[in-house]
């Protein structure tokens, strides 16, 4: 019982980390391949926080932002 209060704790401030600088994802789909984006590739830009589904993704919006256009979410 005592083990699992430190991962409680650990994965309740990975979710704050998450959530505070940046606020929730503007978009679901990668801007560069179209494919689901992942949050653990994100860059924070004046729009918001955009998601890419791969490290190569980030790696090539960040090179040329401009190129790219990001879909904002479809509201529900």
């Amino acid at each position: 019982m005592k083990a699992l209060l430190p991962a409680l704790l650990l994965l309740a401030s990975g979710f704050t980390a998450l959530f505070a600088k940046g606020g929730l994802p503007i978009n679901d789909l990668c801007p560069v391949d179209g494919k689901p984006g992942r949050v653990i590739y994100r860059v924070f830009s004046d729009q918001g926080t955009i998601i890419f589904c791969c490290a190569t993704c980030l790696d090539s919006y960040q090179k040329s932002p401009g190129r790219y256009k990001v879909q904002p979410k479809a509201d529900k």
